[in-house]
């Protein structure tokens, strides 16, 4: 007798406890089709964030989530005839002046954000980090002077006394030289777009994944072609000038061809194969920013 109510109390507990699995096994499934559910609706929202947008709106979007590959990628879409070109402009500038800023490098920051619109909704943002950039410059430049005078043993002062010799009239101004002046401006002035151009693509292939890379490595080739086509049309060509448009041009090509090597090897970032493609790209970088420099304080 007591062996059957103590078979009759275990099946009851093995009834209940299957039934117990049975519950929780239908608890995991009931959260497993909520989160699936809540997948699908965020997809599907996300899907009509993007669906119809232009390509200036897509950009915005992916900036205002900080996915700033993808919000290069779309404002580089942006069609010159388009009304919202120079925004996105603007917003490439932006861009490309946080990154470098982020990563140290000044100069190529201070290029970029000076170039951001008045009426950008970032040109607040972007002021403060050329403040900041203007604020660490002042100081380099205050302790190279603080170290000059430490080495400085002895200051000579040397008057100089009036002979009352009456100065010399400035020399009339040669049309011909004042015509190449002008139009030695105005080729930096191009050839400095380009390069700001140029540079902004790069950085955009250079961090985008391998489905996007030979679009913008085909948008450096244009470039590279828009800039071979200025005309450097001045009698006298100023040496300076002709220096510019050499070192432009072989880092152009350096840049060009450490994409396509990337490209050659299905690679989202530098190899052992590209690196020094790179690293020519960037010492060539670094001269011709030098050298613009040079010519712009000559002129």
């Amino acid at each position: 007798m007591d062996n059957e109510n103590n078979k009759n109390v275990l099946d009851r507990k093995n009834t209940e406890d299957l039934k117990g699995r049975k519950a929780n096994k239908k608890n995991i499934m009931v959260v497993i089709g909520v989160f699936l559910l809540l997948a699908i609706i965020a997809a599907v929202f996300i899907g009509y964030l993007y669906m119809g947008k232009s390509d200036y709106e897509k950009g915005a979007n992916y900036l205002k989530d900080k996915n700033f590959t993808a919000a290069l990628y779309e404002f580089q879409k942006v069609d010159p005839d388009n009304k919202n070109f120079s925004n996105a402009q603007s917003k490439i500038n932006y861009i490309n002046g946080l990154l470098a800023f982020n990563d140290g490098k000044n100069p190529e920051a201070v290029v970029f954000l000076s170039k951001v619109r008045t009426d950008d909704e970032y040109y607040h943002d972007a002021m403060l980090m050329l403040e900041k950039l203007n604020e660490a410059s002042i100081g380099n430049d205050l302790q190279s002077q603080i170290d000059q005078l430490k080495n400085k043993k002895d200051t000579v002062i040397i008057k100089k006394e009036y002979t009352g010799t009456p100065k010399k009239e400035k020399e009339p101004i040669d049309p011909t030289k004042q015509a190449d002046l002008e139009i030695s401006r105005k080729y930096v002035t191009d050839v400095s777009n380009s390069i700001s151009r140029f540079e902004s693509v790069y950085q955009s292939a250079r961090t985008a994944p391998l489905n996007t890379k030979s679009d913008f490595g085909k948008s450096m080739e244009s470039v590279n072609k828009e800039f071979n086509s200025i005309k450097y049309s001045a009698q006298n060509k100023d040496a300076g000038v002709l220096d510019l448009k050499r070192l432009t041009g072989e880092w152009m090509s350096k840049r060009i061809a450490f994409i396509r090597q990337l490209i050659t090897e299905k690679s989202v970032s530098e190899t052992n194969e590209s690196r020094p493609l790179k690293e020519d790209g960037d010492r060539l970088y670094a001269a011709m920013m030098n050298q613009m420099k040079k010519v712009k304080k000559s002129m």
